[in-house]
């Protein structure tokens, strides 16, 4: 080998192993104490020595403006007013269902932001491929919501609320069986032990996801 390219290969070799530490002590600096900062949807985020972290208090997956919920809020309003019931609601219904994926799909078939049942969606009169459909997912599923209300006139209140939207998860023949295994008056607190755990849960979330709704939005 010539005593050039002897020298070359030297050199080309100093410098890809200067490049490998270069980025080695790069990547090893440290890093300064914790501190925050305001991000572009305005919300605070920390940054620490370890990573970079968001701690969303409201909208962990659902990054909208502050003002308001969801991109869908028109069309929350809109129907939620026509069926006679407040639209924080039924946004907390939506968080519970899909939080706000108008594409939503669950493993037994339910579709969309409100994840109805396309057997549901033709007993009701809506065609199934329409369920996609922000505008018309939301105008079934308050729909539905009401009928089901309507059905539970002997409840009162929350607890009318609360069979509405078991019945909603669960079906009502289901929420109806689990009231003949309780005496008379069957309130909820005595009804929802005999439900299955996770229409229990649907319950709870939508009305804890309300009472969020309600201090911060009007």
């Amino acid at each position: 080998m010539s005593s050039g390219k002897f020298s070359l290969l030297i050199f080309l070799a100093l410098t890809i192993g200067c490049s490998f530490d270069t980025g080695k002590q790069v990547a090893e600096k440290p890093v300064k104490d914790v501190s925050t900062k305001i991000d572009s949807t305005g919300i605070m985020k920390k940054i620490d020595s370890a990573s970079v972290k968001l701690k969303y208090e409201l909208f962990l997956f659902n990054p909208v403006k502050a003002r308001q919920i969801s991109q869908y809020d028109h069309l929350i309003k809109k129907y939620s007013r026509r069926f006679g019931f407040d639209w924080r609601l039924i946004a907390a219904q939506i968080f519970a269902e899909s939080r706000f994926r108008a594409n939503a799909r669950s493993h037994v078939g339910a579709i969309g932001l409100m994840q109805i049942m396309p057997g549901t969606a033709k007993h009701l009169g809506i065609d199934p491929n329409l369920l996609l459909t922000p505008e018309h997912n939301i105008s079934l599923g308050c729909l539905y919501d009401w009928r089901l209300f309507r059905l539970w006139k002997e409840k009162k209140g929350k607890d009318r609320l609360a069979f509405t939207f078991a019945s909603y998860n669960a079906g009502r023949r289901k929420v109806l069986r689990a009231g003949s295994r309780v005496p008379q008056p069957r309130s909820w607190i005595g009804v929802a032990p005999y439900l299955p755990r996770e229409t229990r849960r649907y319950v709870s979330k939508i009305f804890n996801q309300y009472t969020v709704y309600k201090k911060k939005f009007f």
